[in-house]
């Protein structure tokens, strides 16, 4: 029996076995250490609050609780209380990133992510997903920039620690491997942002190298002097009369290729 809870919303329970977890979930990682803190509060005060669900056939597609619900198969359990949500797919998912952002803060790149799927697949404006999170859409947009930088860098920057303007200050630099070296840099030195910024703007301020220009040189000139002559007897064949002359100096080779002029070769023809 389940009891309603708001206009759209009601508490069942449900098996854990029939519960999916939604590929595009906000939180993209969470520590062994936190699952086992979790489970053992559960453990002692039970499950306090029920996860968040839509149904999908003959199955629940998990829209928020992916830390309980690891914590509860932890434990062995075999159901648990759940909010059955019936809103559309694009409210889920509002929902999901709300919820998680209320319970425990998520990774800045983690909320970057969920906000570009949420504006990649459903029809809503990034003014209408700025008010949803009480965010100003200057601030949504800052943190949708950081997607921009390379999966390295990114990964880099968490490893670290590195908070959301440190990373975001990375995007003024164009080079990956400039961007990583000053994640190491400010992560070793504690640098601040303001640090952080001076350092790039030293990296900026250097000059640019000249473009090397290579030029192709190959040891044995026979294959250069074999592969010309090749083309002269091509043209030999189809009929152009072709004529070429090797001659070998004190440190060059030098290969004459003689072609009639058009008249003449017109006036050979008739």
């Amino acid at each position: 029996m389940s009891a309603s809870i708001g206009d759209n919303r009601a508490i069942a329970r449900i098996p854990l076995s029939r519960i999916r977890e939604s590929p595009d979930k906000p939180r993209r990682s969470c520590t062994d250490e936190s699952i086992a803190r979790l489970a053992e509060s559960i453990q002692l005060h039970g499950l306090l609050s029920p996860l968040l669900v839509r149904q999908a056939d003959d199955e629940y597609i998990l829209v928020a609780g992916s830390r309980r619900l690891a914590a509860l198969r932890r434990l062995n359990r075999g159901c648990a209380d759940a909010i059955m949500l019936t809103g559309s797919p694009c409210d889920c998912a509002l929902i999901a990133l709300v919820e998680n952002l209320q319970r425990e803060q998520l990774h800045y790149l983690d909320v970057a992510a969920a906000c570009r799927t949420i504006l990649d697949r459903f029809p809503i404006t990034q003014e209408r997903l700025a008010a949803s999170l009480a965010v100003s859409p200057s601030a949504l947009a800052n943190r949708l920039r950081l997607l921009r930088l390379p999966q390295r860098v990114q990964a880099a920057a968490r490893q670290h620690g590195l908070s959301e303007r440190h990373t975001r200050a990375l995007l003024r630099l164009a080079s990956e491997n400039d961007q990583l070296s000053l994640v190491e840099l400010a992560a070793q030195k504690h640098l601040s942002v303001a640090q952080l910024e001076k350092q790039i703007d030293e990296c900026l301020s250097k000059p640019t190298p000249p473009k090397r220009s290579f030029t192709a040189v190959l040891r044995d000139n026979r294959m250069i002097v074999n592969a010309l002559l090749d083309t002269v007897r091509q043209l030999t064949r189809i009929g152009v009369p072709v004529r070429s002359k090797v001659e070998e100096g004190d440190g060059f080779v030098r290969v004459i290729v003689t072609i009639p002029a058009a008249k003449q070769r017109e006036t050979r023809t008739m």
